[in-house]
């Protein structure tokens, strides 16, 4: 080593070494150069591989790009899929329903009782003063056919009345005793007899004599006296020859 070339100190003060002579001569720098120059070599290597169009790492690279650019994007609460669809779970050709749990309310019982609905009233025995026979006769014969339409106002006796004629051509009797009150023949719902009230009208086919002792077959209707049941009247004066108009002696015409 020329001593000359360092002070002192130890520190080199000659002249500015060439590094082409450094890397001919195999000094430190010139391998580090070398090294370098491999590292390039096989970064570009690398390159070539990633870029080959059949290579598994193009695949990887791809959904990683991929992913990322996901990541970058804002997407909105109500955009978000959190769960997979049930076409993606079951298949296209599944047919998948979403119900409630429980669809049955509480007041519906899981076995219901047995229920025998009875809408109508009825008398067992309701035999008449004359013979089948006798009242189809008189049916075919139009001139002794009437058909009369019983009218009035609400409570005024009409379903009273009724009864005293079904008295006149049955055998039974429609006033109870007990109750005192009359049976109401042609209140046949139960509605009707729990509200003392006529709700529909009502026929009754009946035979029923003159003053001269002529029998007549009368096709007489019951019709409510309440106007929200007006309908039922006006369908049975439709349908009737005349009409007798009931009026209650106390409260007079109404």
């Amino acid at each position: 080593m020329d001593e000359s070339l360092y002070d002192e100190f130890g520190n080199y003060i000659g002249p500015d070494i060439d590094s082409d002579a450094d890397s001919e001569d195999g000094s430190p720098r010139g391998d580090a150069g070398a090294d370098e120059e491999e590292d390039e070599e096989m970064r570009g290597a690398s390159d070539d591989d990633t870029s080959a169009p059949n290579g598994w790492l193009t695949e990887r690279q791809d959904a990683r790009d991929a992913a990322e650019e996901l990541e970058g994007q804002v997407v909105l609460a109500e955009d978000k899929k959190y769960y997979p669809t049930a076409e993606e779970v079951y298949g296209e050709g599944v047919e998948t329903l979403v119900m409630d749990e429980d669809e049955q309310p509480l007041e519906q019982p899981i076995i219901k009782p047995p229920r025998n609905l009875k809408f109508e009233l009825g008398v067992k025995d309701s035999s008449t003063y004359v013979s089948d026979q006798f009242l189809l006769g008189l049916m075919s014969n139009p001139s002794l056919v009437r058909n009369v339409a019983l009218v009035g106002h609400l409570h005024h006796g009409k379903t009273v009345f009724m009864d005293m004629l079904v008295e006149q051509t049955h055998h039974i009797s429609t006033f109870d005793p007990d109750s005192e009150k009359h049976m109401r023949y042609t209140d046949t719902r139960i509605d009707e007899q729990e509200r003392r009230i006529s709700i529909k009208a009502v026929p009754m086919s009946l035979v029923l004599e003159d003053g001269n002792g002529k029998s007549y077959l009368c096709n007489i209707m019951d019709t409510p006296g309440h106007v929200n049941f007006s309908d039922e009247m006006t369908a049975a004066l439709r349908l009737a020859d005349g009409a007798v108009v009931v009026v209650d002696a106390a409260e007079g015409v109404m």
